[in-house]
């Protein structure tokens, strides 16, 4: 990864490529920030700029005072996180394909296309989501210390630095941290360490004493707002601010607007089949919903449910700024909350809940949201 691709970060990355061109690399330093904020892109954009063979330095006033090339053999290898000197650790547990005493070396390929697929930008639950670990925790173990010591005690094979990146430090083990103290503390020559965390007081002190401590901030929203809108020209400033300086979390609100689009269409299209009752147009739209997949039909009840209670609060307290849920219908925006009532909204509530403990359960998911449609119709018709 280049700098140029790192989101915003711009003084900051200014200050990396400065320290490097003078000389001055720090053996074992230590990225904190929300994983959101890009520390992991700028620990890969700082090792391949410490590796690149041939510099790039801008003209005064530049955004960006320099970067790697992105040609060279070293970089080309660093881009595909493939270079034989570059080095990753981060949080294992056991799955599938790992029964038993996991560790990085178990998932190096894995790692490499999880983080290339999100240019960088990832959060802890994705990576155990993208290991279906299920709800177990990860931890970076004392046998993962064992094999950053055995790799170190080679010398550079292609490039200047060793460069062993930890991703996600402070899961790593007391008993792994302190294997790594004497390596922290007596580097082999032209070894660098670049440590990622998120909790620095979950770290052994030991270990940030030993380190040069960089503190990634959030990103400015105007870097936010260009990065999205390559992607999602639509993005609006109020989501940009909603995710405070936060990738992660500005493609998780712009997935969820998403979704909430092509909710908010199936859930007009309910509403007005219940009203008419026509059974092969239900029966259609049940079909459809069958399709999908549980989790998603969970999320879709419960945007339902909020825009129920969203709708009630309109139609009984007047309540327009909880009201924040559109449809993309006016005419359906207009009438469908005064449909909300006392005399309704309670049954509505169960309904939807039972509904959604079916699905959890793994009820056939026909039959749940058939019987939901005709509680539904009912309730709505007794408001």
């Amino acid at each position: 990864m280049q700098f140029k691709d790192v989101v915003g970060q711009r003084v900051l990355i200014n200050r990396l490529t400065e320290i490097i061109d003078s000389g001055r690399v720090s053996h074992a330093q230590l990225l904190l920030g929300r994983n959101g904020y890009g520390t992991l892109p700028l620990a890969l954009a700082y090792a391949q700029y410490l590796n690149c063979e041939h510099r790039v330095h801008y003209p005064e006033g530049s955004e960006l005072r320099a970067d790697s090339c992105g040609e060279c053999p070293s970089c080309k290898k660093h881009q595909q996180m493939v270079h034989s000197d570059l080095h990753f650790v981060f949080p294992t547990t056991t799955n599938a394909k790992v029964k038993k005493e996991s560790c990085s070396e178990d998932f190096q390929e894995e790692f490499r296309q999880f983080v290339t697929e999100r240019n960088g930008y990832v959060t802890l639950e994705e990576w155990y989501a993208y290991l279906e670990v299920e709800n177990k925790q990860g931890a970076i173990y004392v046998r993962d210390a064992k094999s950053i010591i055995d790799e170190l005690s080679l010398k550079a094979y292609e490039s200047a630095y060793k460069v062993v990146i930890v991703w996600m430090a402070d899961l790593m083990r007391v008993d792994a941290a302190n294997k790594l103290l004497k390596s922290l503390e007596e580097p082999a020559p032209r070894t660098l360490f670049l440590l990622i965390g998120e909790r620095p007081e979950q770290l052994l002190s030991t270990i940030v004493s030993r380190t040069q401590l960089l503190r990634v901030g959030k990103i400015d929203d105007e870097s936010l707002m260009r990065h999205l809108r390559k992607n999602h020209p639509e993005v609006s400033a109020d989501l940009v601010a909603a995710a405070e300086g936060d990738v992660t979390e500005a493609r998780r609100l712009v997935e969820q607007s998403e979704a909430e689009q092509t909710f908010a269409r199936m859930f007009v299209t309910w509403m007005r089949q219940l009203f008419k009752l026509n059974m092969a147009n239900l029966s259609a739209w049940v079909d459809e919903m069958a399709t999908m997949g549980r989790e998603q039909q969970k999320l879709f009840l419960r945007y339902a449910m909020d825009s129920l209670r969203a709708c009630y609060l309109k139609s009984g307290a007047g309540v327009e700024q909880s009201y924040k849920l559109q449809f993309g219908d006016d005419k359906f925006n207009a009438a469908f909350p005064f449909m909300i009532t006392p005399n309704n909204v309670e049954r509505l509530e169960q309904a939807f809940t039972e509904a959604h403990h079916a699905i959890e359960r793994n009820a056939y998911a026909k039959l749940v949201f058939m019987e939901l449609s005709f509680r539904i119709s009912k309730a709505l018709k007794k408001r």
